[in-house]
């Protein structure tokens, strides 16, 4: 996707085609094991795939409204300057939406209102997957920091202090790198104040939030706190520019309100105990048996269910369903534009759904083979007692690999806890490193790329996305890195 430019669907088949020609001749998958991965890879999907067709259909809603434009032209006039509006949506918005939601969610919805805003299409893709980065652990209302405790055994007690302190330091360089990225340099200093304000609070508000037990709401709490910062900073900015600046109209704030009933109905159905039973009420059952390969490694059976009606995607529809409704209260819709938003929810979501089903088909084949497990041990063979400086890249390489921080806290948190112990460090702060790393090197995943690379008309391709991620990327995983040996002092 980087080097040759390949869309996800061509990058996909490649990798699975050949992490299948591995599993099956060099590791002793078999068939039937092989079949069985690919049978989980379909589970995994069912959690995946309708929140990428609920997040699209969200977006088509508020396209064919043009409440993305009404949005982006009533902050061009409440928060005038360019780069804060580039902050506000591509670091605070998007880490508070990816509080409520995830895998992609963020940049689908916040993308369109940073090309509105007056970014170019690759830069309004770019700005929130970094900026949201930080978030991803407490994000979702804390499903992967729910996974790390579960796969590590520790309390939140534990984790949380470690893994807010590296997260918060990462907030605050996610959003250097935004402003860095999304102003012209000559107007970076004095954006700064404004930056480094909003970061202080994003960070403190989600280190008391997590250390205090309110984790799930950690990311959530940590954007919406600087949302306000920032907001904040853009009407001083308008006012001292334009002492006569007008506050925003009543159709930005009526078009704004469907993001808001978006982030409402997700509460709802993750909160509202009655609301969240009665979803969750009707289940598919599965179970999947034990794989055993050739070379010895194996995986024991699962069994599990899901529940149609209650996931992530599901909620993100009902939601997009009653912003459907704001919208056509305003009366903002004009004859066929129910046919628009479905045509162009599948246009979008068909290809990428493709993709992304043949990267879990990629991600449950190294697992179940024992790949995944031979390339972990590898590395913590070859790096010895340098593992700390290279804890969180394994945690990014888990959730590349997977597409999921949840999934790479599930993968290898046993491993960076054994490591601790052998080299005598506290396993706290490697959890923290992996899970750190994790969130960072989820941005990179070709799932999600491929995911974000959508959300604009005519945007840029998967590959030039991931092009411009790399480098950020890297700078996050060391910045990780430099703070897992601040926190071993």
């Amino acid at each position: 996707m980087a080097g040759l430019r390949w869309g996800l669907i061509r990058t996909a088949l490649a990798a699975w085609a050949w992490t299948a020609l591995v599993a099956l001749l060099l590791f002793g998958i078999g068939l039937a094991g092989a079949a069985v991965s690919q049978w989980k890879a379909l589970i995994l999907a069912l959690e995946v795939l309708p929140i990428v067709w609920g997040a699209l259909l969200f977006y088509s809603i508020c396209e064919v409204a043009g409440a993305i434009r009404i949005i982006g032209d009533g902050l061009a006039e409440a928060v005038p300057w360019k780069s804060l509006r580039g902050l506000l949506l591509g670091w605070a918005f998007a880490s508070f939406l990816q509080g409520a939601g995830g895998f992609g969610v963020p940049v689908v919805v916040t993308a369109p209102l940073l090309w509105a805003a007056g970014f170019s299409p690759l830069l309004a893709i770019v700005l929130p997957f970094i900026g949201h980065a930080w978030a991803v652990t407490f994000g979702s209302l804390g499903t992967s920091f729910q996974a790390l405790m579960s796969a590590s055994g520790l309390p939140a007690q534990s984790l949380a202090a470690p893994a807010a302190i590296l997260l918060g330091g990462l907030c605050i360089l996610c959003g250097l790198l935004v402003g860095w990225l999304g102003s012209d340099k000559s107007d970076f200093p004095r954006l700064l104040p404004a930056l480094l304000l909003a970061g202080a609070a994003m960070a403190g508000t989600q280190y008391l939030l997590a250390v205090g037990g309110f984790w799930q709401t950690a990311s959530l709490g940590g954007g919406a706190a600087g949302l306000g910062v920032l907001y904040a900073a853009g009407r001083i900015s308008a006012r001292a520019a334009s002492p006569a600046a007008n506050p925003p109209t009543r159709r930005f704030f009526a078009a704004a309100a469907g993001y808001f009933l978006l982030i409402a109905v997700i509460l709802v159905g993750q909160w509202c105990e009655p609301v969240r039973a009665w979803l969750q009420a009707y289940r598919w059952n599965y179970s999947l048996p034990a794989v055993s390969t050739a070379s010895g490694y194996g995986t024991s059976g699962a069994a599990g269910s899901f529940p149609p009606l209650g996931n992530s995607g599901a909620t993100l529809a009902y939601a997009a369903v009653v912003v459907f409704i704001w919208y056509r209260l305003q009366r903002w819709y004009r004859p066929g534009a129910i046919r628009d938003i479905l045509s162009g929810t599948v246009r979008k979501a068909a290809p990428v759904s493709i993709g992304i089903l043949l990267m879990i088909g990629v991600s449950t084949l190294l697992s179940y083979a024992g790949m995944t497990a031979a390339l972990a041990a590898g590395a913590t063979a070859a790096v010895g007692v340098a593992f700390p400086v290279f804890a969180p890249w394994l945690g990014a390489a888990g959730a590349f690999l997977t597409g999921s921080n949840t999934n790479s806290n599930l993968l290898f948190a046993p491993l960076q806890q054994d490591v601790a112990r052998a080299l005598g460090l506290p396993p706290s702060v490697l959890l923290a490193a992996q899970t750190g790393g994790g969130a960072v090197g989820s941005v990179l995943s070709p799932a999600k790329v491929g995911v974000g690379a959508i959300g604009l008309r005519d945007g840029p391709g998967e590959g030039e996305v991931m092009r411009r991620l790399i480098l950020p990327i890297g700078l996050l995983l060391a910045a990780a890195s430099i703070g897992t040996l601040l926190l071993l002092r």
